[in-house]
């Protein structure tokens, strides 16, 4: 039978939502100079909203190392933890941030949809070797972002649903050499049946764009994330609050 609850956030965890929460923070494509879309990220805005994270007191850490504390309680993140998100795999993603987020020494996530990896649609994709070389030498978590990111899961038959699920998972099982437990809701667009078809697929964490602190999400299906495209000015405030 498929699972009827979702996994909770600890309650060591979620008091912590009161006074020094962790955030996590969301990126698409970073780009040289020419933004193909609205949510497209140049160089020199990423740099600078590095440059104020530092400033702030943002303290990256992995994301297996906040999953770990949001499931269990401990061990408790630094004031200022942040996770540092990057979704649709776009080649950008390698070219410009990675080498930013490195020189820093800084922990990332980049979620890719395993039907396009390696593959141009309107950009480039980056390949499993390369997203085997972010985790190698980065630091980086890569995370499914379902098979083909259908636009929203939601409209999704049961069976269409679980299919996205399944297929990327095993796809990614087998190129990352490791068991994929993570998961990215395709443009943020979920609810409570797209939860419980993630965790029947296996996957422990699910992220959305739902904005608020990591653990005030309702549970660890639907963790909170900030998108820096609308809420860069809101988390950054977060963060240093936090980072006191």
């Amino acid at each position: 039978m498929p699972p009827s609850t979702l996994p909770p956030v600890h309650p060591d965890a979620r008091r912590r939502a009161r006074g020094a929460p962790s955030v996590f923070l969301v990126w698409h494509d970073i780009v040289r100079d020419k933004k193909l879309v609205w949510f497209d990220t140049t160089v020199t805005e990423f740099a600078a909203q590095l440059a104020r994270l530092e400033r702030a007191g943002a303290r990256p850490i992995t994301l297996d190392a906040l999953y770990s504390f949001l499931r269990t309680g401990g061990p408790v993140p630094p004031p200022g933890a942040v996770v540092l998100c990057f979704d649709d795999n776009t080649r950008g993603i390698y070219d410009h941030a990675f080498p930013l987020l490195r020189r820093r020494g800084w922990p990332f996530v980049v979620s890719a949809h395993t039907a396009f990896v390696g593959v141009r649609t309107g950009k480039d994709h980056n390949t499993w070797e390369q997203l085997r070389a972010v985790e190698r030498t980065g630091g980086a978590r890569v995370v499914s972002q379902t098979h083909t990111h259908p636009p929203d899961l939601r409209a999704l038959s049961d069976t269409a649903l679980q299919r996205e699920m399944t297929r990327a998972r095993a796809i990614m099982d087998r190129e990352m050499g490791r068991a994929t437990r993570f998961v990215t809701y395709p443009s943020g667009k979920w609810d409570r049946r797209v939860a419980l078809a993630a965790q029947a697929a296996g996957y422990r964490l699910g992220l959305t764009e739902d904005r608020g602190a990591a653990e005030a999400s309702p549970h660890l299906l639907g963790l909170h994330r900030y998108s820096t495209h609308r809420r860069f000015e809101e988390a950054l405030r977060v963060i240093a609050r936090a980072a006191r």
